[in-house]
């Protein structure tokens, strides 16, 4: 239906199915997949459903609680030799244990796992959560590729991940929600862009990473943080209370609450001498 709104033509498969648990497009390889699929879909397979499942070959099997990691080994079963995938999912696949742990290792360890972006919350009609975007790449290595007429030189990105935080991104509007604007994407896309191919400092248009924006963590960081894709245990956040001047504002406290002391003493005074002048006492 969303295809034939936007009057786009596309191969749906031989007959009407569910591609997910009926896959209509065995032999399909991609060069680029775009997916938005179902968060935290429950139930998606019956228990003994879809266990020997070519798609999941080399990983262990999805949880059926669970369809995300289902949807990731569904896309990556498609891509070419060179193929990337971006898809949106909730940030709940980005850590957990289980079968979801053995599987984000192994794509981790089999250097699929190219970049995570935290998208900004009320980004989305339909929720305000905050949800990640991830980018797959089947081919992080040293190459050169024909992109638009011209040569794309891409460094060794293999034992790397780059993370990058949007929270903070966007413009307001109708008072609810948050879009990223054409210049944040262009600036996150020559982010991006620089860090697969540059090796170059940030002054001569390098990649470079940013407190509160990026990080590209190595493999070592992501081992010591047991293969968790959070981007906040790898983006450094600027403690600003560590440039507060203890003294010097708990001085300016002080003399702030002994005013508001004074004038309360003050006031207590005036009320109590008011219900004398009527015969009363407090």
């Amino acid at each position: 239906m969303n295809l034939a709104i936007r009057g786009i033509s596309a191969n749906l498969g031989d007959k009407h199915a569910d591609t997910f648990s009926n896959d209509q497009h065995k032999d399909l390889k991609a060069d680029f997949i775009m997916a938005n699929p179902p968060f935290n879909l429950k139930d998606w397979r019956g228990e003994n459903e879809l266990l020997d499942d070519p798609r999941w070959m080399g990983y262990e099997v999805p949880p059926k609680s669970n369809a995300n990691y289902g949807w990731i080994l569904n896309m990556v079963s498609k891509l070419s030799e060179n193929g990337v995938a971006g898809f949106i999912l909730a940030n709940g696949a980005l850590s957990g244990g289980g079968e979801e742990y053995k599987i984000r290792r192994k794509l981790i360890e089999n250097n699929l796992v190219e970049a995570i972006i935290i998208i900004p919350r009320n980004t989305f009609y339909t929720t305000d959560i905050s949800v990640t975007l991830w980018v797959l790449n089947k081919n992080k290595k040293e190459r050169t590729a024909h992109i638009n007429s011209t040569d794309k030189q891409y460094r060794n990105r293999e034992k790397e991940i780059l993370f990058m935080d949007l929270r903070r991104w966007g413009s307001e509007y109708e008072k609810k929600y948050v879009e990223l604007t054409e210049k944040d994407i262009e600036d996150v896309a020559l982010n991006y862009h620089n860090w697969q191919t540059s090796t170059g400092s940030a002054s001569q248009g390098g990649y470079k990473d940013v407190p509160e924006f990026c990080k590209s963590a190595s493999f070592e960081d992501i081992v010591v943080n047991d293969f968790s894709l959070v981007p906040s245990k790898y983006i450094e956040f600027v403690d600003k209370d560590s440039g507060i001047d203890f003294d010097t504002d708990m001085k300016r406290i002080q003399k702030d609450f002994t005013t508001l002391l004074k004038e309360e003493k003050d006031s207590q005074n005036q009320l109590i001498n008011a219900f004398k002048t009527l015969g009363y006492e407090l």
